[in-house]
């Protein structure tokens, strides 16, 4: 809970160094409305005495100079506009949210940074894992549930009677092949049926003729003849969701034997590690092992692990970046994205990419999350009160529209890249359209 004062304060000048580096150096995470205006004075312990306009930054020159303590947004390079809270000023509230481990750093920038844009509004995340999101949101433990793979038709089954829960992407990523290969730090080839056969049990040694035919000559010649150690995750994951969808898109064999899903497989061969942490835990403290992990652990710790490329459907072998995951996302919802709930069961926007033989440059092995929401708000079933709704409301809508690319919270300094414009476009009418005790929270 923050709680700022008027410029009479004898703390004035302390918070003003306080709003100086959420404005100046964090890239202002605040946001004005989708209309564009301006929030006025709000009478609570908040209040905000006035709203100034700042038109450059660099008229800023010292703390004493602002005589008061309005909170502050940039709206463009060099402009900045007064905007005390996002959307409108919300009561006091507490809201849990609970799901996967893809999006938790990004989702703890999210909640730090919102802490300033909604005083009164404490979030917290468990980060469990997708399937126990989902199965938290069904339970009404929740707010809101997150998944990074859409419900199946039997968890749509399992919801409470005459219930709603709405899929809406909030962000995505990209899962690689990443390795603890000594001697070798160049990026690797695979393609998709080399990753199965690996991941299968048919492929046992580093130097198998399968791998080695995918190198240039010289990495080939420099493959050990060493046994692979693989490694997978131990609890229901959406990161292995998409992992395994792509590997079941690629090997008939594996599509067939083992399949796909947020829960725990019966891996053919392996050692299970608990979340994507305790993934990249394994293969580095274990030489001559590989594993799927998210792109964003590889961003947020550089170096520390090696990763191979992926061959698309067009035939280039990428290594994953933003911009390629974000280029096979966009190409992914060309066709666009569900309109009804129940589509969502079987939508896969790996699927939607992986035959893709038009996009030389996408990344195949990448994926939404998915914030999950009642599409109907209220005590019986979602464990909502009224202040909750619109506080949860509030808080999607700002991770939608201004939290994929605003300064220190964005993304892509994490490893997410910023949602396609069409994702954007479908989040806000479903969130627009969620009522509580049917009535419109927004």
């Amino acid at each position: 809970m923050h709680s700022y004062k008027t410029a009479t304060s004898g703390t004035t000048i302390g918070l003003v160094v306080v709003l100086v580096v959420v404005v100046v150096g964090a890239g202002a995470y605040i946001a004005l409305n989708p209309g564009g205006t301006t929030v006025t004075t709000v009478t609570s312990n908040n209040t905000v005495t006035s709203n100034n306009t700042v038109t450059s930054i660099n008229t800023v020159t010292s703390v004493n100079t602002l005589t008061t303590t309005s909170i502050n947004t940039v709206t463009s390079t060099n402009t900045v506009t007064t905007s005390a809270c996002y959307l409108a000023c919300v009561g006091a509230a507490s809201i849990t949210g609970g799901g996967g481990t893809l999006v938790y750093p990004l989702m703890q920038a999210w909640i730090n940074t919102y802490s300033y844009v909604q005083p009164n509004v404490q979030i917290s995340y468990a980060a469990l894992g997708s399937g126990k999101g989902i199965a938290g949101i069904t339970a009404g433990l929740y707010n809101y549930g997150e998944s990074d793979a859409p419900l199946t038709a039997t968890q749509y089954a399992a919801l409470p009677s005459g219930s709603t829960l709405l899929t809406i992407p909030i962000s995505d990523s990209g899962i690689i092949p990443a390795y603890n290969l000594p001697g070798i730090t160049a990026h690797l080839n695979f393609t998709g049926n080399v990753l199965a056969e690996i991941f299968y049990g048919s492929i046992t040694m580093w130097n198998d003729a399968r791998i080695a035919s995918l190198q240039s000559a010289r990495i080939a010649a420099t493959l050990p003849a060493h046994a692979i150690q693989v490694y997978h995750r131990s609890d229901g994951s959406g990161t292995m969701y998409g992992f395994t969808q792509y590997l079941s898109d690629s090997n008939s064999t594996w599509k067939a034997k083992v399949g796909y899903s947020t829960g725990v497989l019966n891996w053919p061969v392996g050692v299970g590690c608990l979340h994507n942490a305790g993934v990249a835990a394994c293969i580095a403290g274990n030489s001559y092992s590989i594993g799927p992990l998210e792109i964003a652990y590889e961003i947020s710790n550089p170096g520390q692990i090696n990763f191979g490329a992926v061959q698309n459907h067009y035939g280039t072998y990428i290594t994953a970046n933003l911009t390629n995951i974000s280029e096979a996302l966009a190409a992914g919802v060309k066709a666009g994205l569900p309109t009804t709930q129940a589509q969502w069961s079987s939508y896969s926007v790996i699927q939607a990419t992986f035959n893709d033989t038009t996009d030389k440059y996408i990344y195949p092995v990448s994926t939404f999350t998915y914030a999950l929401v009642y599409n109907n708000l209220s005590a019986s079933y979602a464990n909502t009160g009224q202040a909750q709704a619109v506080a949860t409301l509030n808080f999607l809508s700002w991770v939608v529209n201004v939290g994929q690319t605003g300064g220190l919270s964005s993304g892509a300094l994490l490893g997410y890249p910023p949602l396609p414009s069409a994702a954007v476009t479908l989040d806000n009418q479903l969130l627009t359209s969620i009522t509580f005790n049917g009535t419109p929270v927004l």
